[in-house]
């Protein structure tokens, strides 16, 4: 039996408002999200907007704990879904369904999905986010304001997103993926184990071919520097202690986001000790980094 959470101190933290969310993106599909403010001195023009992983989607038990306990201490915070939740979706509201999840998504599709999600927080009243990316959800973060450069966004946090600053799969299945996509099957799916995440999961031959591309725009090519050195808003980045594993160097990420992000306004890195990349247990921590970032970001805005 898992060990119980402790209980929140309710006399010291305000009451928060939970409220489901849906966002109709540029093309028609509808994205599913949900809210959670404090429903007490909630004045704050700022919002967290939480981008899962692959695989993952906006209600996973780790992602609702750590918007409640960042909304219980005083800092709105919004979890949501792209188009490239789970491993498998459709998503409806188009003309058609669009096949998306981590294994068929579009990469670059989650602009539109994105922008959505921004012209909703400013519905609710919100005129600037921090845009907080785990895991992948860090490299949609960091892609979307390198191609956009929305004003709103006011900060962004790297959730342990390693695949914002190198490529997780290797080139080895390549001749398979094309072959797969000159047979007419590039929708099917490749060999079990070629995701390169945690799940050890696959992906689709286009979503592997379509890589080159996604790579360019994130790592840089010819005389595009990588999205990190595009971006000049505040960048918040953390590594879970755990997370230490032969081919994850956390430390090392960490440094190479200090060597990258040449152009942010101001840079924070750190490791949070004893938290694992699914932060199962250390909901407390990331929420700590989160609104430490928040706070960091309306101090910023005080001095300006």
């Amino acid at each position: 039996m898992p060990s119980p959470r402790p209980a929140r101190d309710r006399a010291l933290q305000p009451e928060i408002t939970e409220r489901l969310l849906i966002a109709t993106a540029e093309d028609g599909v509808r994205l599913s999200g949900l809210l959670m403010r404090p429903t007490k001195g909630d004045s704050s023009d700022l919002l967290a907007i939480w981008i899962h992983t692959r695989q993952l989607s906006f209600a996973e038990p780790e992602y609702i704990e750590i918007g409640r306990r960042t909304a219980q201490a005083g800092v709105p915070f919004l979890t949501i879904n792209t188009r490239g939740h789970g491993f498998g979706s459709w998503s409806r509201g188009g003309e058609e369904p669009v096949l998306g999840g981590s294994a068929w998504e579009v990469f670059t599709d989650c602009v539109y999905d994105l922008d959505a999600w921004l012209d909703e927080a400013r519905q609710h009243g919100f005129r600037r986010v921090v845009l907080c990316g785990h895991g992948f959800g860090g490299a949609k973060a960091l892609h979307y304001q390198a191609q956009s450069g929305r004003r709103e966004v006011a900060g962004l946090a790297l959730a342990s997103s390693a695949s914002a600053i190198r490529p997780k799969m290797s080139n080895d299945d390549l001749d398979l993926a094309r072959s797969m996509r000159a047979e007419g099957r590039g929708r099917d799916l490749m060999p079990w184990g070629t995701g390169g995440d945690s799940l050890k999961s696959t992906v689709s031959a286009d979503w592997y071919l379509d890589r080159a591309q996604m790579f360019k725009e994130l790592y840089g090519h010819g005389s595009l520097p990588p999205a990190l050195a595009r971006v000049s808003c505040p960048v918040f980045a953390w590594f879970g202690s755990r997370e230490t594993r032969r081919d994850r160097d956390i430390h090392g990420f960490l440094e190479l986001v200090r060597g990258t992000a040449t152009r942010a306004a101001s840079l924070e890195t750190r490791v949070l000790k004893g938290v694992d990349f699914f932060y199962t247990g250390g909901e407390t921590q990331v929420a700590d980094a989160l609104v430490d970032a928040a706070h960091a970001l309306g101090a910023r805005r005080n001095a300006a």
